[in-house]
């Protein structure tokens, strides 16, 4: 029987993915400013095992730096994250992987 601590992870990765997919298929992400997106195929699914959650003047690129990740590789794990709106309490994924 899975942990709830893994139930949760699980929880967190499907509306992670539905954000995502909601997302690309609105044709949010194409954003002002910073690097360009690029949106992931549907198919490419993130595993995330281990999750931060933003504190006040924490930037992607201070997440990113803090979990030893370059912005590519969070941005790869977070989809649904436009980093110019990134806020307080916003939950992000610090380690996994992407599959596809």
């Amino acid at each position: 029987m899975a942990t709830p601590r893994a139930d949760h992870r699980a929880v967190v990765a499907a509306v992670l993915l539905v954000v995502a997919a909601a997302a690309a298929a609105a044709g949010v992400g194409a954003g002002t400013g910073g690097a360009a997106r690029v949106p992931l195929p549907l198919a490419v699914r993130v595993h995330c095992t281990g999750l931060h959650v933003v504190r006040p003047g924490e930037t992607c690129a201070s997440v990113a730096r803090a979990a030893g990740l370059t912005v590519g590789q969070f941005t790869l794990l977070n989809p649904n994250v436009t980093c110019a709106a990134m806020f307080h309490g916003q939950w992000v994924c610090v380690r996994g992987s992407a599959i596809g």
